[in-house]
């Protein structure tokens, strides 16, 4: 019994120093004019008393205002990278879910006869023939380690941040439902892997069913990247993938499509449940954060920001070429967000927020 108690004193006395601390926070920050160019440094004990109410918080704790002055707060402590936690997430995504040999369907990790199972609709399947098998990469490209890897978000606070330069040092760069890469100064140049929705295929490009060259020539922006796509998520995705696959063949494109792996997507969703995630879908970004913590040693994530204002509380695009939102009640972009923001806060990845 006196155990007991003496646990509970500790938990009390522990919510109590951050209470304090947050209550100290906001008296500190509620009269300045914070700026993206430049941010208060805060003393270490600050930053550390920081890092653990958001490790020991939800974002469900704060009202928009707090949490706008917590992450400003945030941006005068220095990211100092975690090797201990980077390598526990890393082995847990391991774990579960195996990116590196299971994130895309590959000749290696199917085979002729094998019922794909579709994970947004369980009801669906399709069974794997020699021609369909041969549509696969031999191999997953993720067999070896990659030093340092950037996921490209496509958020409105992108704008005018100059990350161009510091994406493209990235050694593989990962992006979400072919951007725009127009915007060089804030985005870069480079990509490695690009996913797509397939709505963008049906609605911008009538399903590739009509003149195919406007998205050949969306496409070569992009090099010879990987086109990850959800093709065995629902039945509405399969055939215009393939379609897409069989276009890129056509016009001798340098890109490669490949195929989510659909049992890769329901383990990862079922690890982020398990740790209290609620969502009706992921989103393209958190499933290419999850696979860059499995293959990549470093992760720098840019453009993940699910606000309408940025960090001075001006007015932003939800896009950093665009103003559509996404579709409602389908992701769950903020708590998604309060993931990231917490393994930054551990040191396991960079979330880029202010100018680079």
């Amino acid at each position: 019994m006196a155990r007991r108690w003496h646990l509970v004193l500790t938990l009390v006395l522990a919510l109590t120093g951050f209470y304090g601390f947050y209550q100290n926070l906001q008296r500190r920050v509620q009269n300045i004019h914070w700026s993206r160019r430049t941010y208060m440094k805060l003393p270490g004990a600050e930053c550390l008393n920081l890092r653990s109410l958001i490790l020991n918080s939800t974002n469900k704790k704060f009202d928009i205002s707090e949490f706008f002055e917590v992450i400003n707060a945030l941006q005068g402590c220095p990211w100092i990278a975690n090797h201990t936690a980077r390598d526990l997430r890393q082995s847990q995504f391991k774990k579960c879910c195996n990116a590196s040999h299971t994130l895309m369907l590959t000749q290696e990790n199917t085979a002729v006869g094998h019922t794909i199972q579709y994970d947004g609709e369980k009801k669906r399947s399709r069974n794997v023939t020699e021609s369909l098998l041969h549509l696969f990469p031999k191999t997953s490209p993720f067999s070896k380690p990659i030093a340092s890897c950037a996921v490209v978000g496509n958020g409105g606070i992108l704008r005018n941040s100059y990350c161009g330069s510091s994406i493209d040092k990235a050694d593989f760069v990962f992006r979400l439902n072919f951007p725009p890469l127009n915007w060089t100064n804030d985005v870069g140049t480079k990509t490695h892997l690009v996913t797509a929705n397939p709505s963008i295929l049906i609605n911008k490009f009538k399903s590739l069913k009509d003149k195919r060259k406007p998205f050949i020539n969306m496409v070569k922006v992009y090099g010879s990247a990987f086109v990850l796509l959800p093709a065995f998520s629902f039945s509405m995705n399969t055939e215009v993938s393939l379609r897409t696959l069989y276009s890129l063949e056509d016009f001798d494109m340098s890109s490669k499509v490949v195929f989510f792996n659909p049992q890769y997507l329901l383990k990862l969703a079922a690890y982020w449940k398990g740790l209290g995630l609620k969502f009706t879908r992921m989103s393209s970004g958190i499933m290419l954060v999850s696979a860059a913590f499995e293959v990549c040693q470093k992760v720098t994530l840019y453009g993940f920001w699910p606000f309408s204002q940025d960090l001075e509380e001006n007015l932003i695009p939800h896009h950093y070429y665009d103003n559509v939102p996404p579709k409602a009640g389908f992701h769950s972009m903020s708590d998604e967000f309060y993931q990231y923001l917490q393994m930054h806060s551990e040191g396991a990845l960079e979330l880029i927020l202010g100018q680079c």
